[in-house]
């Protein structure tokens, strides 16, 4: 009995010191901007610093990005020093999308993370937060930072930019999908979750967009007009019959 206590009092002050070492600066980032939203691509950065003031210690972290609340069309990315990610990446480690990349953080370091927003030409405010735990124990929260976001636009007539009524079904999808407008619509590019297209199809009125030989999984939709880019973007699940 007095083996287990000592070992759960050990455990807790083991947290209780990487907590301490490890620092968040700024721990909250909050910024308004004011931006034409006429740019598909718009893409808004913030920034804030991971350290560990340990002389000793190198961790080995999972991150969490969670989105608190945002308006429907807004995409955001993490780049953690060492890799950029895709929108659909929530977390450095995730099996289901089959991702194991430890953010290591050597003794007496630091590192930028970067927050990308991609507002999509919607304006509005969000909210999003990035929980940081040890690969081995990823329950036991070390460190967290948070960002507030607003844009506010500088365009008043987006009518002709958006296509925001283009709904991609269905969805789960397991052969094919379809996409319920294709005016305006191009080209449509399926991404896997590295941010790498694996398919690429020429848009036509009608058309049901083959899924066939890729794995299951999540995929990021991008339907896009030659010459206004990208009209809009959508995850797609794509699920077995028998899953």
């Amino acid at each position: 009995m007095k083996q287990h206590l000592l070992f759960a009092i050990l455990c807790f002050l083991t947290t209780l010191t990487h907590g301490q070492v490890l620092k968040v600066e700024p721990s909250e980032v909050k910024q308004t901007f004011k931006v034409s939203l006429a740019d598909p691509f718009l893409d808004l950065e913030l920034h804030a610093t991971i350290r560990n003031t340990s002389a000793t210690d190198t961790f080995r972290l999972k991150w969490l990005r969670k989105e608190l609340n945002k308006p429907e069309g807004w995409l955001s990315q993490v780049c953690d020093g060492v890799e950029c990610f895709v929108p659909i990446v929530s977390s450095n480690i995730d099996p289901m999308l089959g991702l194991s990349t430890p953010f290591v953080l050597p003794p007496n370091s630091k590192a930028d993370f970067i927050f990308h927003v991609l507002p999509g030409q919607v304006a509005g405010s969000a909210n999003y937060s990035i929980q940081f735990s040890s690969v081995a124990k990823p329950d036991s929260i070390l460190a967290s930072m948070r960002f507030d976001v607003v844009v506010q636009s500088l365009v008043t007539n987006l009518k002709d930019l958006r296509q925001d009524g283009i709904q991609v079904y269905p969805n789960p999808a397991s052969d094919f999908f379809e996409i319920s407008a294709s005016e305006g619509v191009d080209k449509i590019v399926v991404y896997n979750a590295l941010g790498v297209p694996v398919k690429t199809f020429l848009s036509a009125p009608g058309q049901r967009y083959s899924l066939g030989r890729i794995p299951d999984g999540i995929y990021l939709i991008a339907l896009i007009n030659n010459q206004k880019g990208v009209l809009k973007t959508t995850r797609l699940f794509k699920r077995g019959i028998r899953s």
